[in-house]
């Protein structure tokens, strides 16, 4: 059987000019209109372009992030003229007059409007600090996962199919890390879990590559949008990318970014964006593509249609079938759960988690699954043999999409919508995100499988059995290091 998994790519979409805002500059004597029009071409600079690529992970995982800017400009012609735009550093220069003075001289109160000083990107890494760091990222992805999946499912309603690559969400969000500043680099921190300062989390991203899965970021950007060269190098020398610079003509961009993705997903995604606005000045992009197959193939002639039990109704699902498959289960009594791997080709492996019986309902796995027991979960799952099982396992179809924006307010995560900071990348600090969304498209099944026989199933006494026959929960992980790849559940398989 054949795995093919679709998540659509990560985007990032970021448009505008940067507010004017310190204006203080040395030319005093410069006039009103002078000022404007220095303005203007200050507005308009340098162009410098990025472009990053993770060389890993999964099939199509996209997440859509259009970011907008606001501009505040000066309108000087109705400011009074008493308050000059610069004010002197230096003792001023008092007339004789007549008249006492009352009040001493003093030095304006009034400060300069200045730039917040920003660090460029941290990606330092000791010998020391990079051999944990690769464990740390794996801790920190499923604690990530897991939270992620709560918030996906409080967006959908309880009784449909989801899917999403929290690796891909991850990438995207650890891309735009390497830039943020202050609070948003915080914050960011906090929501992928990752330690603070963690700086050795680019190389250890780096280094999560796989045979079953790859994953590419590249960045595109307006020509009139300057980029800090520090940001530039880091990315190329992390991701071995170059930044690609996008034209005049949205429908053309819009063409460009679509055939980036159909490239990089296999053409599993032809067509990412409609349209893009006019005013888009900085686009982020994540691909992630998997291509496995199962270790032990399904014989298709045993797939047939067969019960699956839905909280208040049956239906009849295509199930596949093996007398003999080899699984790795248990059941948790904390989930109330079985949980089963089954293994797939580049070490990477299906896990299920579905209730034991139609006693319990996947909503009360789902509220008892905390990062903590996932953790347990997968460590037991580890340690756990394979054994020749008799498998039930229905194919798998699953298209989800999901507006991340309200994932990341679910998450208490703000910064993209009221406060992003960016600083490290460009000095346009006016920056706010107006649209994130997140698509994956997951698909396991046999090759050339239209139809099915209805064949008998003898069962040995002896045999151990993994049925799969009522709504579950499902994750596809990566063995090597030890984090789920997509995660996502199914309540009704015909869909």
């Amino acid at each position: 059987m054949a795995s093919r998994l679709t998540s659509l790519t990560l985007l990032l979409l970021l448009a505008g000019v940067r507010a004017f805002s310190d204006l203080n500059d040395t030319n005093h004597n410069s006039t009103t209109e002078s000022w404007q029009g220095e303005y203007e071409e200050y507005i308009l600079e340098e162009e410098i372009s990025t472009e990053v690529s993770i060389q890993q992970h999964t099939k199509d995982s996209s997440t859509l992030l259009k970011i907008s800017s606001t501009i505040e400009t000066a309108n000087t012609a109705s400011e009074p003229t008493t308050q000059p735009f610069i004010q002197s550093t230096t003792q001023p220069i008092t007339e004789p007059t007549t008249e006492p003075t009352t009040q001493p001289t003093t030095e304006p109160t009034t400060q300069p409007t200045t730039v917040p000083f920003c660090l460029g990107p941290d990606t330092s890494c000791s010998d020391l600090e990079s051999q944990s760091a690769e464990s740390k990222l794996g801790e920190a992805l499923m604690d990530f996962s897991v939270k992620l999946y709560h918030a996906f499912s409080a967006m959908k309603k309880v009784e449909t199919n989801m899917a999403f690559s929290p690796f891909s969400i991850a990438s995207l969000l650890t891309q735009v890390l390497l830039g943020a500043g202050d609070s948003t680099k915080r914050n960011l921190e906090s929501l992928l879990s990752y330690p603070e300062d963690f700086t050795c989390v680019h190389q250890a991203l780096k280094a999560f590559t796989s045979k079953g899965f790859t994953s590419f970021s590249q960045i595109f950007h307006s020509p009139d949008l300057a980029i800090r060269d520090t940001f530039v190098n880091a990315s190329q020398n992390l991701y071995g990318s170059s930044p690609a610079v996008l034209g005049n003509d949205s429908d053309v961009n819009t063409e460009l970014i679509n055939s980036w993705v159909a490239k990089k997903t296999n053409h599993k995604i032809t067509q990412l964006l409609d349209s893009l606005p006019s005013d888009t000045c900085l686009v982020f992009l994540n691909a992630v593509y998997l291509n496995a197959k199962w270790k032990k193939t399904f014989d298709p002639k045993r797939t047939r249609l067969e019960p699956f039990y839905l909280k208040s109704s049956v239906i009849k699902a295509f199930m596949m079938s093996s007398k003999k498959y080899p699984v790795a289960h248990f059941t948790d009594p904390t989930l109330k759960a079985k949980v089963g791997q089954l293994q797939l080709s580049h070490n990477l492996s299906l896990v299920i988690l579905v209730p034991q019986n139609t006693k319990y309902h996947l909503e009360d796995l789902e509220q008892a699954l905390s990062p903590t027991v996932f953790k347990a979960v997968m460590k037991k799952l580890e340690m756990t043999k394979f054994h020749p099982t008799l498998l039930t396992l229905p194919r798998i179809k699953v298209t989800s999409k999901q507006d991340m924006l309200t994932v990341m307010e679910n998450l208490k995560f703000f910064d993209f919508v009221y406060d992003l900071n960016l600083c490290g990348m460009t000095e346009d600090t006016d920056l706010q995100v107006s649209a994130m969304q997140h698509q994956t498209t997951l698909e396991l099944t046999e090759s050339g499988v239209e139809a099915a026989a209805a064949t008998a199933v003898s069962v040995a006494r002896n045999l151990l059995v993994f049925d799969v026959q009522q709504p579950f929960l499902f994750l596809i992980w990566d063995q090597q290091h030890k984090f789920p790849v997509f995660m996502g559940r199914v309540y009704d398989p015909r869909i």
